[in-house]
């Protein structure tokens, strides 16, 4: 695919993402690809570009075509797609304080954000397990799935969670399967067996996360909410609305 066929998709020129003194190392890094503060020229703020090492143009227009079908305060813009240097990239919305983001994982595992995290309330907490599960609602709403999601995959900034990596996306109705040889947590069970992703396996992952952040700030509606999204039947576990409901009883918005 040229960036002549990349219909709906904004293309940015090389030149246009300036190197920023204050960060030329890399803000995020995964199996796909790492991810840098730039400059955008073109519109001056900062954003993110997202470098896909070993992805065809193909799998970047994929997964720019997906973020581009949500629309969500809690979802970072796609700006445009980079074609003209390798590696290939994605340019999104800057989610970050500081120069720097924080993901979920960092604040509740890495040492140097546990002083950051321990200076935030229960109900901060709360608001941002409610940002994560309506920002995966909302995209469950448009027919799609994360297929990815645990705490390395959710920002943190200003109070608000944002979920981002949709590199893994894929359709409710044309769901993936496969299965794995390794166990991974996030990961729920069924589908570590092979079964289709759906919108429950969504959940338990979702649930996971719940977990992890209730026994840090030993909450007891996020342990409960937790165990029932993470129950080995999916269909016992519960909706997104239902939990949206749950941690909106707890007052989060007064």
């Amino acid at each position: 695919m040229s960036s002549k066929s990349m219909v709906g998709v904004n293309i940015i020129r090389h030149e246009e993402l300036e190197e920023l003194e204050i960060s030329s190392e890399s803000i995020g890094n995964g199996v796909y690809g790492n991810c840098f503060l730039k400059r955008f020229n073109r519109l001056q703020i900062t954003v993110v570009e997202k470098q896909l090492i070993d992805s065809t143009v193909d799998m970047l227009y994929k997964e720019a075509m997906f973020m581009q079908k949500f629309s969500h305060r809690c979802i970072p813009l796609l700006l445009g797609v980079q074609l003209e240097k390798k590696p290939i990239s994605l340019i999104i919305q800057f989610i970050g304080e500081n120069s720097k983001s924080i993901t979920i994982f960092k604040l509740l595992f890495d040492p140097l954000y546990q002083q950051q995290a321990s200076k935030m309330s229960t109900k901060t907490w709360l608001c941002i397990c409610y940002d994560i599960a309506d920002a995966l609602d909302h995209m469950h709403q448009r027919g799609y799935l994360h297929c990815d999601l645990k705490s390395n995959n959710v920002l943190v900034a200003e109070n608000k969670g944002y979920l981002i990596d949709f590199g893994k996306v894929c359709e409710i109705s044309r769901p993936k399967a496969k299965k794995y040889r390794e166990v991974y947590r996030h990961i729920a069970p069924e589908v570590l067996k092979g079964s289709p992703v759906a919108p429950a396996s969504d959940t338990y992952s979702l649930g996971r996360i719940l977990k992890e952040i209730g026994k840090t700030i030993n909450s007891s509606i996020l342990l409960q909410l937790a165990k029932a999204a993470t129950n080995p039947n999916p269909t016992q576990r519960p909706t997104l609305m239902k939990i949206l409901n749950m941690l909106n009883a707890e007052n989060i918005h007064s």
